[in-house]
């Protein structure tokens, strides 16, 4: 139960507007999650109840270097504070959510009918009580975008813990496409920050989306990510989640598809370390027919790291044609590791075509064996098996520098654990 003090704190908060209201009861009356609720068993933020939270982070102090990827647009959100540096191309807009309602009353009627929320889920009120007006990027009809618009979520330490709100729009029309990187990492340490993130993306017939997450937190850093999609006919998403580090790492991932003929693809990488969780929350909802989803999901798991994975496939009754598989394959690199699978399939058409399964492991002794007597170390042999372990996901990003930069980061990942 939150703590009364946070109540009224938040009751009171002058950066609330009454439009707000709303949200802020759900979530006051359902408080941060704990592991009675059956979707946070295993990654409860019952703690987080007890803290008093800085609700309005301190304004940022230091300049964030644009990432080495990079092409020619980055939007930075700063503790909050969202910026865009250079000149949006030909094709795309930005705008507050408001405005960008009242000019567009297609968009409206889609808006004010969504549902988000299939599971227990009080942080997504919490986010929408701070975000009544978040900025909406809007790619025009018919707009192949040939650059990538890098997002940066970037949190700074502070004083005191602090929670950090952010929310973006993405609304591809007809015939539109595009890629979109969001990097959510920290600068300074020994602060307890908590991220609480929402990205809600609609996708109008035949549009395609490139959606490539790269998350690495500091330590005291915790992050919930809410992403949700919304798929018109013969529509196309692409999505890479990379959770590299983070004290608490929980994406919620939600695809409702609503029209045929639609594809959506899901990868996911997460590497957590000694100390870390990092827990992986999907939902693919199939409502119409022809459509196929692609779920591929890895993890190496280091230390005493804890891994999550609870990947959920609805098929509608009208959703017959459908081609839905999920798998989640995952290396325990240490005796101390645990993970936590749970595949779920609920299908309700009679002509369709549906997998998913999990396996949890640890690295092969033989395998081990056989580098070992032509002259590789242990260390770098374990670390040579278990890039080849994840090497799958990785070879699916097209952007190359994205690629090495973050395999890079996943092998320095790997070679200090075994310094530890």
């Amino acid at each position: 139960m939150l703590h009364s003090d946070t109540k009224n704190t938040l009751v009171n908060l002058s950066e609330l507007s009454s439009a707000s209201s709303e949200s802020l009861t759900n979530f006051m009356e359902m408080g941060f999650p704990t592991n009675k609720w059956e979707e946070w068993k295993y990654a409860s933020l019952k703690s987080f109840n007890e803290i008093s939270w800085r609700w309005t982070p301190e304004t940022f102090t230091h300049a964030v270097a644009v990432p080495a990827f990079q092409q020619s647009l980055t939007v930075q959100n700063l503790n909050g504070q969202t910026s865009i540096l250079g000149d949006l191309p030909e094709g795309l807009t930005c705008v507050p959510l408001n405005q960008f309602l009242n000019q567009n009353a297609g968009f409206k009627a889609l808006y004010e009918k969504r549902n988000p929320l299939l599971d227990q889920n009080s942080l997504y009120h919490l986010n929408d009580a701070f975000n009544q007006n978040p900025f909406v990027f809007c790619v025009h009809k018919g707009t192949p975008l040939d650059i990538s618009i890098v997002h940066q979520f970037i949190l700074e330490a502070q004083a005191e813990p602090a929670v950090i709100q952010g929310k973006i729009i993405l609304y591809l029309e007809e015939g539109a496409s595009l890629t979109w990187i969001e990097q959510q990492a920290s600068k300074g340490s020994n602060s307890t920050l908590f991220s609480n993130y929402a990205l809600e993306i609609w996708l109008s017939e035949q549009a395609h989306l490139t959606l490539y997450k790269d998350q690495d937190l500091g330590n005291g850093v915790s992050l919930v990510d809410h992403t949700f999609i919304y798929q018109a006919a013969n529509s196309q998403v692409d999505m890479f989640t990379f959770s590299i580090n983070g004290t608490f790492v929980r994406n919620n991932l939600h695809f409702y598809i609503e029209g045929p003929n639609v594809v959506s693809n899901l990868n996911g990488l997460y590497v957590p370390g000694e100390g870390q969780l990092m827990d992986n929350h999907s939902v693919v909802d199939h409502r119409m027919p022809h459509s196929e989803s692609n779920e591929l999901y890895k993890g190496v798991l280091l230390g005493n790291a804890t891994g999550v994975f609870n990947g959920k496939i609805f098929v509608r009754k009208d959703a017959q044609k459908t081609n839905a598989f999920q798998s989640c394959k995952n290396v325990l690199a240490s005796d101390r590791a645990t993970m936590n699978t749970k595949p779920q399939l609920e299908i309700w058409a009679d002509d369709v075509k549906c997998s998913h399964g999990t396996t949890t492991g640890q690295l092969s002794e033989e395998a081990l064996f056989y580098m070992r007597s032509r002259g590789i170390s242990a260390d770098a042999a374990r670390t040579l098996l278990l890039l080849a372990f994840v090497q799958q996901v990785i070879d699916k990003v097209e952007i190359i520098s994205l690629r090495d930069y973050l395999s890079a980061k996943i092998i320095q990942k790997i070679e200090q654990s075994w310094e530890a």
